[in-house]
């Protein structure tokens, strides 16, 4: 049988001390560049594994993080989740529940930290959470008031991709623009970030902001296409949507297939925008428009914060620079 390999083991063959292999598994003190790579050689050539249990029973820690989301197709978060599997933390992902039960299953799991990209709970919510000792990293798409110090936000610009979005609509003459927020999202035209981009960029560019063009039904597809159906087909021709802006690919992509069967062109009836510009938008037909923002860069930056909260360090707040990635549909 093989033999379990040990933290001594890792030590020996890297010739540091088993302290030192565990400072560099846990991140908890600093470890020279050239120690550090030895300690990694060994680990990979004696194929180690730590007992996450054992390691969990010594350090009060569960080694593993909660993203808490109300769409688990969000396929671009495999970046993060790898980067946080390299670090030795597990993933648990999530689906949104309304609730103080769901609130109380969070700090009850035993989850080192949670990553909320949900905008469905209420500052007292997450500082609960926080509270609880459970550092928290919000996906930030609107304002929220009074939270905790271990609160800390890592998001894409929303507001500046959405005003970029729009100038760049109405720079293609669109003045009737929906707005479709993402599934399950809490519409907020007062602290809503994406909401607030939206209706500022229209009137500074001189159009009337009409709040019947902002689709508040999200609760799932059928919701959302009836929406579109009554903008994009239920009104006089000069009331109608020529341009509908998605708070997701994954919502874009739905729209752009259901006007099309009712027999629309995109774009020259009808343009579309995604957000988060995920692998749809290349294989969506007409390939989707979509704001952009550096996966690789969120990813590294929501790791970095995460574990200097878990070191009981200060983090600051995170907002990653969107664009938008111009293609077929708008």
């Amino acid at each position: 049988m093989r033999k379990n390999v040990t933290r001594n083991d890792v030590a020996k063959l890297a010739g540091v001390s088993p302290a030192v292999v565990s400072y560099v598994l846990n991140q908890t003190k600093f470890v020279s560049e050239e120690k550090t790579l030895a300690v990694k050689k060994a680990i990979e050539e004696l194929q180690y594994r730590p007992n996450l249990y054992a390691r969990g029973l010594k350090t009060k820690r569960s080694m593993q993080i909660a993203f808490v989301s109300d769409n688990l197709g969000n396929d671009w978060l495999e970046i993060a989740e790898k980067k946080f599997f390299d670090h030795g933390y597990f993933v648990s992902h999530c689906y949104s529940r309304d609730g103080e039960d769901f609130i109380q299953m969070l700090i009850e799991g035993r989850f080192d930290g949670v990553f909320m990209i949900s905008n469905r709970y209420t500052s007292s919510q997450l500082n609960e959470i926080a509270k609880a000792g459970i550092p928290v990293v919000l996906y930030k798409s609107r304002e929220y008031s009074a939270l905790e110090p271990d609160i800390v936000t890592v998001a894409p610009d929303f507001y500046g991709g959405v005003v970029k979005t729009v100038n760049y609509l109405i720079f293609r003459g669109h003045k009737r623009i929906m707005f479709v927020p993402p599934f399950r999202y809490n519409t907020n035209m007062k602290k809503g970030l994406r909401e607030k981009g939206y209706k500022e960029a229209l009137e500074a560019n001189g159009l009337e902001f009409d709040e019947a063009y902002i689709c508040r039904d999200t609760e799932n597809a059928e919701t959302v296409m009836a929406k579109v159906f009554d903008l994009v087909f239920n009104r006089e021709k000069e009331e109608r949507a020529t341009a509908i802006i998605a708070g997701t690919d994954y919502t874009a992509g739905l729209i752009l297939q259901y006007v099309k069967k009712l027999g629309l062109k995109v774009p020259e009836d009808l343009a579309v925008v995604g957000m988060d510009n995920t692998y749809l938008t290349e294989i969506l037909s007409p390939q989707l428009t979509s704001v952009d923002f550096s996966k690789e860069v969120f990813a590294q930056k929501l790791v970095d914060t995460m574990l200097k909260l878990l070191r009981g360090e200060k983090a600051e707040n995170q907002l990653i620079d969107a664009s938008l990635c111009v293609r077929d549909s708008a």
